[in-house]
């Protein structure tokens, strides 16, 4: 995630060919670089309270780096002065800035200064504002806590759990497939009498009991005292 840099530019150039080339440099580099946002002031002693500039100062919010062609402290020292608070803060142009952390609580801003009079070119100038920039950019984090890991006793009884898991499931599939054939055995020895019976129904339809003869032929006594008649009246007519 990008974030914004205010960049203060101090217009108090020493008379030098070098310092020149870097001020003009300076200028012409950072005016539309991504991130940076650049203020040019003149000399922070000479600003009055109802100034511009001290009014631009006054109200930046932020972080601020601050380019000056004077030592970082003296800096530091003319921006209380004219009411800019913040925490010096130490970077690779301003080595020897000591942290201080009970001023940090109560100045959370941080002023990063810079010497230009220590650069011979602005290229130089701009790579350490760049990095600079880049180095805010990175947030730090803290990890979680450390989880203890488990002894061998309890890796045993926690490690795979989806494992046991399936054991259990594996234990329960068996009992239940072994009542499931006890279920089917008992119905199966319930069913024996019924189907007895229905096959013996059936059985019955095939092969109905034989019947008893005076059913099977009402009339044969009947036939059996014609005959016996009919004989006798012919051994009549027989002389």
């Amino acid at each position: 995630m990008a974030v914004r840099l205010s960049v203060v530019m101090v217009h108090s150039t020493p008379a030098t060919p070098v310092a020149e080339r870097v001020a003009q440099g300076v200028v012409g580099e950072l005016i539309g670089l991504s991130g940076i946002d650049l203020i040019l002031v003149a000399p922070l002693d000479s600003l009055r309270e109802t100034s511009t500039d001290r009014l631009t100062l006054s109200s930046l919010g932020g972080d601020v780096a601050v380019l000056d062609w004077r030592l970082p402290e003296v800096t530091h020292e003319s921006l209380k002065a004219i009411g800019v608070d913040g925490s010096r803060t130490q970077h690779a142009a301003d080595a020897d800035a000591v942290a201080d952390s009970v001023h940090f609580a109560t100045q959370p801003r941080k002023l990063y200064l810079f010497n230009l009079t220590e650069f011979t070119t602005a290229e130089a100038v701009v790579s350490a504002l760049t990095a600079l920039n880049e180095a805010r950019a990175v947030r730090t984090f803290s990890l979680a806590p450390i989880i203890k890991r488990p002894q061998a006793d309890e890796s045993v009884q926690s490690a795979k759990p989806g494992l046991v898991s399936e054991e259990a499931r594996g234990a329960t599939s068996i009992t239940a497939q072994a009542g499931h054939i006890r279920s089917n055995d008992a119905a199966k020895d319930g069913s024996l009498p019924q189907q007895a019976q229905t096959q013996s129904l059936k059985q019955n339809k095939i092969d109905p009991p034989s019947k008893r003869a005076s059913e099977v032929f009402p009339d044969s006594d009947h036939d059996d005292h014609d005959l016996d008649a009919l004989i006798d009246q012919l051994d009549q007519l027989d002389p």
